[in-house]
């Protein structure tokens, strides 16, 4: 059935109903066919031929767990670490994770210690926040390990090892350590995914409607660019509520496959947008809560779904009207419409914050990147019309692609991709202008900038010179107070401050001042997506921006 589920025709349609209905009712009893069988399954979903394949698929999947637990010791064993229901799943999540697990996962978490070696140094020091001070003589005594001492701590919880644990550290004072101090402690976690609503199994929002494939998938438009400019019927900001299922949605969709993005892990549930793009695709985009912004980008990660199933992601680096990204698609949906739902992206990206220049770092096309070098992905991009910012770079692909054009069984040599994958590609639409153009290692540059200004602000703590340097920020834009400033404005203005002291903002004409207050305002706002939009329009402040940082 595998090999028959890209095909779009009548035949393929009754082929498929038929043989998912058959294979209902029989036991498979290998773990690699039930792999297999399962990734047929949720490809089969998010593209159905029918509405009764769908059903079909999906019921499968929402009972896959009983599946594996037909499947012998061994072999379900094999399927370890696959994310599938019915398996477990061995990581060492980050405390973002960690705590999204102990929140939606209560239960079906414990510390992995099998995986934990003898020196236990780093995940004692982050015990020793649990301790009490009588309680220290015997855990510093060495007559008990750690994870007794847990077991005997928590005997009563009603809970995990791992749940236990994360329920003290969620009691310490908030500290900008305690996420360091857990993630050098490199705590590996089993997850047990039997009954979870998280596994790639189970992970999909039920479709208000569900759409057919029986035309096919759908190519990139002939003319990107003008698609990425087409307007959106609608780009809609979704309830709180909302916002959390498709933020849970996301993380979740990472997790299993040993994955995880700060653009999932902090997304902020008031801005996350949702953007139909037909045949029942969709593209949610997550903006970042406040206290996890940069001081001058925007970053905001997307989810790529279809039928309610994540079948893609990435994220944006957004700054004055470029946005530094890329796509990525899950194994189980590879072969599907990645090139049109990747200009759908870019054309949500356009239409939310002004975006005309796209930039692909190497990695996404093989740098460092033997997957990505091996799928030819630089062509991917560049039949999209991206294009090398080295002119050699792009002589040479322009000589390639000609044998390709000419020749369709012609492949790149592997070193002629490596080569190919060693400068930034861009895509830029018609009203993009090459002086608009703010290079990454500009962002080190004004953070250098940053730190020579608190330097010499003074003061024996870097908080008197941090406070110094906010005072003269604010009087150099006309700012006279911060009373009806929000916590997370004054934090964002105390980021940007050195920078613009850096830029001697004192003598700018007045509007630009105004933009600059507005700006900086938004920057710690509900909404991050306005302070990019802002920016986009704000021309003085990036001209001066990138002379400083050149």
């Amino acid at each position: 059935m595998a090999g028959i589920r890209r095909r779009f025709d009548a035949v393929a349609a009754t082929r498929k109903l038929e043989l998912v209905r058959r294979l209902e009712r029989t036991t498979v009893t290998s773990a690699g066919d039930l792999e297999k069988y399962h990734d047929t399954l949720c490809y089969l979903r998010a593209f159905p031929d029918s509405e009764a394949l769908f059903h079909a698929a999906h019921d499968q999947l929402m009972s896959f767990g009983k599946r594996v637990a037909r499947l012998g010791r061994a072999n379900r064993e094999r399927l370890w670490d696959t994310g599938i229901a019915g398996t477990r799943l061995h990581y060492p999540f980050s405390y973002e994770v960690a705590n999204w697990l102990a929140k939606h996962a209560r239960g079906q978490v414990s510390i992995d210690w099998q995986e934990i070696d003898s020196d236990t140094g780093r995940l004692d020091e982050l015990l020793t926040l649990c301790l009490l001070p009588v309680e220290a003589d015997y855990f510093d005594s060495g007559c008990v390990s750690s994870q007794e001492w847990i077991e005997i701590v928590s005997r009563e919880f009603g809970g995990t090892d791992f749940d236990w644990l994360l329920a003290q550290l969620g009691e310490q004072p908030a500290a900008k350590a305690l996420p360091m101090l857990y993630e050098s402690a490199d705590l590996p976690l089993a997850w047990t995914l039997d009954n979870s609503r998280f596994s790639k199994s189970t992970n999909a929002l039920p479709p208000k409607s569900i759409a057919n494939r029986s035309d096919g998938m759908r190519k990139a438009a002939r003319n990107p660019k003008a698609e990425i400019q087409r307007p959106l019927a609608c780009l809609p900001r979704l309830p709180v509520q909302e916002g959390r299922r498709l933020i849970d949605l996301a993380i979740a969709s990472l997790a299993v496959r040993h994955r995880e993005t700060l653009h999932f892990n902090c997304a902020n549930p008031a801005e996350v947008f949702l953007a139909g793009v037909g045949h029942g695709a969709s593209v949610a985009v997550f903006g970042l809560r406040e206290a996890c912004r940069y001081p001058l980008e925007c970053t905001m990660g997307y989810l790529i779904l279809s039928n309610g199933v994540p079948i893609g992601y990435g994220g944006a680096s957004i700054f004055f009207r470029q946005a530094n990204t890329g796509v990525n698609i899950f194994d189980e949906y590879r072969g599907a419409e990645a090139a049109f739902l990747w200009v759908q992206v870019m054309r949500v990206y356009h239409h939310l914050v002004g975006c005309t220049r796209f930039i692909a770092n190497p990695f996404q096309f093989g740098a460092e990147n033997d997957e990505a070098l091996k799928s030819g992905a630089y062509w991917f991009y560049y039949r999209l019309g991206y294009r090398s910012v080295s002119p050699a770079i792009g002589k040479l692909a322009t000589r390639e692609y000609e044998k390709l054009r000419r020749n369709p069984q012609y492949r790149s040599s592997t070193s002629t991709l490596r080569r190919l994958a060693s400068c930034d590609m861009h895509l830029t639409l018609p009203s993009s202008r090459a002086k608009e153009f703010f290079d990454e290692d500009g962002f080190e540059v004004a953070s250098m900038l940053a730190t020579v200004v608190l330097g010499a602000a003074g003061g024996r703590r870097r908080r008197d010179a941090e406070s110094r340097v906010v005072t003269r920020a604010a009087a150099a834009i006309g700012i006279r107070n911060f009373e009806t400033w929000s916590r997370f404005e004054k934090d964002a203005f105390r980021q940007l401050a050195p920078i613009l002291v850096a830029l001697a903002p004192e003598s700018w004409p007045a509007r630009e001042k105004k933009l600059t207050r507005a700006l900086a305002r938004a920057k710690g706002g509900t909404l991050e997506s306005r302070y990019a939009k802002l920016l986009s329009r704000h021309e003085f402040l990036f001209s001066r921006l990138q002379a400083a940082c050149q």
